[in-house]
């Protein structure tokens, strides 16, 4: 008897405390959503969103929304703070900061009328306007509607991602994966080392598959021309074109402030650079230049740019 006192004296501290806190929880198989009956601002409102849940509610189409006008208590002002903020003008989700495409407003909305309201909240209400946004002062006391992510306890495998929606999760296989168990990996086409270098892959897959690399480097005298490192993405394609490796002249030295201007990148094979000095100065050289394939230039150097009042 005396074990069921204490036993029932608990139960009523915990439901004190509940009360206490007003919290209400509700569990799906997927998000688990919950709300305060204290007012708050926007931004405290997601304080304590993050506090005891996950982040303020989003929303991202209408089942969502049909699910809690029916969890939401409808009262004589009924307005409910959800994650949705003005960023750079656009309506933007804060948890990911992504730009939301469904936006239910009520009729007229958003109007901005008092010209800060940043904020959005949600009707809940026996009218028209119930489910429905309108825009609001961000300093306004709301009711907060929070959300818990599911996903956060990792159901899926490494290859794979979590999509939570209203009542369920699901598990698809990551960007680049697919097969019943996402066993099959993209490939990229294969590379081959350039002339003159030499290449080295690596991948968790495994080479020329998603997201392996390749780094590339050139032998003595000669540059590399293009990307050192190549990754594969998911589109089945290498971020950027197979590098080459071209002959390498050695850099042209200009003294006395000239300006040089070179066809190709200053010192590989082909390049063709022009000398030009600035007024009041003569060139002690000559003007043009082109390194030909055994690593030499076609004139010699050093060059000047000398002052007019330079006395030989």
């Amino acid at each position: 008897m005396f074990g069921f006192a204490l036993m029932l004296r608990a139960a009523f501290i915990h439901i004190g405390l509940l009360m206490y806190l007003r919290v209400i929880l509700v569990d799906v198989e997927g998000w688990t959503y919950g709300y305060s009956n204290t007012t708050m601002t926007w931004n405290d409102s997601r304080k304590w969103c993050q506090q005891n849940y996950t982040d303020i509610v989003m929303i991202h189409n209408e089942n969502v929304t049909r699910f809690l006008e029916k969890l939401l208590p409808r009262r004589s002002s009924s307005y409910y703070w959800i994650g949705l903020k003005k960023n750079n003008g656009n309506w933007t989700w804060v948890s990911h900061r992504r730009i939301a495409e469904y936006q239910p407003w009520a009729a007229d909305e958003p109007n901005n009328i008092k010209s800060n309201e940043n904020c959005v909240e949600m009707y809940i209400t026996e009218s028209n306007n119930n489910g429905k946004w309108n825009d609001e002062g961000c300093e306004k006391n709301k009711l907060p509607v929070c959300h818990k992510a599911q996903c956060s306890n990792n159901p899926c495998t490494d290859r794979e991602d979590c999509i939570e929606q209203v009542n369920n999760f699901t598990c698809v296989c990551k960007a680049g994966l697919s097969g019943p168990r996402c066993e099959t990996a993209v490939s990229c086409e294969k590379l081959s080392k350039p002339s003159h270098g030499w290449m080295e892959c690596s991948g968790l897959y495994g080479n020329h598959l998603l997201n392996s690399s390749c780094q590339f480097i050139c032998a003595a005298g000669f540059k590399l021309s293009g990307t050192a490192d190549l990754h594969c993405n998911s589109s089945g394609a290498w971020n950027a074109p197979p590098p080459t490796c071209a002959v390498a002249c050695y850099p042209i030295l200009l003294f006395g402030g000239g300006l040089m201007n070179c066809t190709e990148s200053h010192d590989t094979y082909k390049s063709t650079c022009r000398v030009q000095c600035p007024p009041g100065h003569l060139l002690l050289g000559f003007v043009e230049f082109t390194c030909r394939s055994d690593g030499t230039w076609t004139s010699s150097f050093p060059l000047m740019c000398a002052s007019e009042q330079f006395h030989f």
